[in-house]
């Protein structure tokens, strides 16, 4: 698998988990203008997706 290969499927993880958590502050009826992201969380959210991804797909 290549770098860049690797970088397309974090910025999918990434950007798939962002907008879950907003839908999800959305559901919650958290207003608009208070959303908020803890972006450590997703960081570290997303490491374990591609980790997760990458390891299914060598198999």
């Amino acid at each position: 698998m290549t770098e860049q290969e690797i970088r397309q499927i974090q910025n999918e993880v990434f950007t798939k988990l962002v907008i879950d958590m907003l839908k999800q502050q959305r559901t919650d009826g958290v207003p608009v203008a208070e959303y908020c992201l803890d972006m450590y969380e997703v960081t570290k959210l997303t490491a374990e997706k591609v980790k997760q991804i990458i390891s299914e797909q060598r198999k």
